[in-house]
């Protein structure tokens, strides 16, 4: 397909490790089967002005999930043309209220929002349960008892690209990425 629609750069992600580090050429093939899918890869590559491989966990793959649900969803005939988007850059929409405005507003003045069910006024109690408010400043308490700083999603942007690529170290995978924001505070 990509070759059909011309790609110049390509990124191939897999969760197969095996593959994509014979791929890389940083692991030898030594399975019989797979050289001759080997060198039909490396003729294919050839088409490509760049193409870059990356190995990503099986648990961490949710998007290979997400579209093999799609790809299953549409039909294409042979020969149907298909327009292809591609999003240059990501918008994100300014929520008006942040994630847990809800349970804030139920801490300071008791009120539920208006189309709240009873079954959704009983939820947000039990969730207001595990939080604390503090002045204007809501925190969770932890399942330690600590308590880490509810933000929203622009300061949650700043706090994981802090802690991802600054004074925190290393770069880390998602569930690393999560602990080390936990640790540091933050919910």
């Amino acid at each position: 397909m990509a070759l059909e629609h011309q790609v110049k750069k390509l990124k191939v992600f897999g969760d197969s490790a095996l593959v994509i580090y014979q791929l890389r050429e940083e692991w030898e093939t030594r399975d019989a089967k797979l050289i001759p899918y080997h060198d039909h890869m490396k003729e294919m590559i050839e088409s490509f002005d760049m193409v870059t491989f990356h190995h990503v966990p099986r648990e961490e793959n949710q998007m290979a999930d997400a579209l093999a649900t799609l790809s299953a969803m549409v039909q294409v005939y042979e020969g149907q043309k298909m327009t292809v988007h591609y999003l240059s850059r990501e918008e994100i929409e300014a929520d008006p209220e942040p994630w847990y405005f809800d349970i804030k507003r139920y801490l300071e003045k008791g009120e539920y929002p208006e189309e709240a069910s009873e079954n959704g006024k009983r939820t947000l109690r039990r969730l207001a349960f595990d939080f604390l408010l503090s002045g204007a400043v809501l925190y969770k308490r932890s399942t330690d008892m600590t308590l880490l700083r509810c933000i929203d999603r622009q300061e949650a942007e700043r706090v994981i690209e802090e802690v991802h690529e600054g004074t925190f170290g290393t770069h880390a995978n998602g569930h690393a990425l999560a602990r080390k924001i936990l640790r540091v505070g933050y919910y």
